[in-house]
C-alpha cells in the first residue's frame, strides 16, 4: 500500500511526532509505504497512490502559521488531484489540538475516512463529519520526566503559558499556587530540566486545557506515574485513542480553577494516599496501553480494502 503525504506549514517537531512518520520504517515492514512531500513540493500531486493524506496547517485564525500563499495553492492542487485520481482514497486529517472543531472540512467529501486528533467522545459535536467515519489518533509523545523517588515537596504544581481562553490559565496558576507551585508566563517561566525538576517535586500535576484539550504535560504526567488534576473540557475528549478515560479513575477533574485548592487538599490527605496512587497508576497504564504503531497500521489496513 502506497500513501502520499503532503506537508505544509507545520513545525518539524510536529511532523516527526505523527505516528505515520515516527513509525514510517515499521509501517514499511507491514507493506505500508509512506511517501513524503514537503514545503511546496507538488510532485505528489502528479502520481496516483492507494491513499493520500494532506497534512497542512488548518487553523486560519492563526496568522503566524496559516500562510495563505503557501496553503491555498495546496488546496487548489488537491481539488484537481481528487478529480484526476478518483480511485485514490482521500484520508482527511484533522490534526489540530482544538478537538471540537472539524478544521479539515475544506478537504472532506462524504465517504472519506477521517483521522481525528483528540476528538470529543460525543462524535456528534464534530458534525458535519459522520461519527462512524472518525478514527481517533494521537501524536507519539510523553516521557517519564516528572518521576522522582523523593517525597514530594509540594502538593500540586502547574507551570505553563497563558494559552487558551483569556485569563484561564492565569487563574489556574493562581489557584494552584495556594497549594504548591503555580506559574504562568508568556515567556515560559521554566523550561527543560528545570521545569521537569520542579514538577517532579509535586504530588499532583495540574493539567488545564490550553488552545486545545490535550498536551505533552498530560502525557508526561501519565508516563511519570503522577496523579493528574485536569479540567472538564479535557475530560470530555478522547485524549488516549481507544480508551474511555474517567474522572476519579484515571485522573481528578475540576470545573473551575477556584476548586483546585480544595480538591488538592482533600486528595493529598494521608488517608487518601492509596486511592490517589491507584488513580496515578491507572492513568499510567492507560497511556502505556496506547500502541501508536498498531493503531495507525490498523487504520491504514482498514482503508486498504477500499483501494
Amino acid at each position: 500500500m502506497d500513501i502520499g503525504v503532503i506537508i505544509e506549514g507545520l513545525d518539524e517537531s510536529q511532523v516527526v511526532a505523527q505516528p505515520w512518520i515516527f513509525h514510517r520504517d515499521a509501517l514499511a515492514d507491514r507493506d505500508i509505504r509512506i511517501h513524503l512531500y514537503r514545503g511546496g513540493d507538488t510532485e505528489g500531486f502528479r502520481r496516483g497512490f492507494d491513499a493520500m493524506l494532506v497534512h497542512v496547517w488548518q487553523d486560519w485564525q492563526n496568522t503566524r502559521r496559516f500562510d495563505s500563499q503557501r496553503i491555498l495553492p495546496i488546496l487548489e492542487h488537491y481539488a484537481t488531484y481528487r478529480s484526476r485520481y478518483p480511485e485514490t482514497v482521500q484520508i482527511v486529517l484533522n490534526h489540530t489540538d482544538m478537538g471540537r472543531r472539524p478544521y479539515a472540512t475544506p478537504y472532506w467529501r462524504i465517504g472519506d475516512p477521517i483521522l481525528y486528533r483528540t476528538p470529543a467522545y460525543d462524535r456528534h459535536e464534530l458534525a458535519p463529519f459522520p461519527a462512524e467515519a472518525i478514527w481517533a489518533y494521537e501524536k507519539v509523545w510523553g516521557q517519564a520526566c516528572f518521576s522522582s523517588n523523593s517525597a514530594p515537596v509540594h502538593k500540586a504544581g502547574f507551570i505553563g503559558t497563558p494559552s487558551g481562553p483569556a485569563g484561564y490559565r492565569q487563574r489556574v496558576a493562581a489557584a494552584t499556587a495556594r497549594v504548591g507551585i503555580g506559574l504562568c508566563n508568556p515567556q515560559r517561566p521554566l523550561q527543560g530540566p528545570q521545569y521537569n525538576a520542579m514538577l517532579s517535586q509535586c504530588r499532583i500535576i495540574v493539567c488545564p486545557r490550553g488552545w486545545g484539550e490535550n498536551s505533552s504535560r498530560h502525557w508526561d504526567t501519565w508516563k511519570s506515574g503522577k496523579p493528574m488534576l485536569t479540567d472538564r473540557e479535557c475530560d470530555s475528549v478522547e485524549m488516549i485513542p481507544g480508551v474511555r478515560l474517567r474522572a476519579g479513575e484515571h485522573y481528578l477533574v475540576f470545573d473551575e480553577p477556584a476548586e483546585i485548592p480544595d480538591i488538592v487538599s482533600d486528595w493529598t490527605r494521608p488517608s487518601r494516599a492509596a486511592d490517589l496512587e491507584q488513580i496515578a497508576q491507572a492513568g499510567r497504564q492507560a497511556a502505556l496501553s496506547y500502541d501508536a504503531l498498531d493503531r495507525i497500521a490498523r487504520f491504514f489496513q482498514s482503508i486498504a480494502q477500499r483501494c
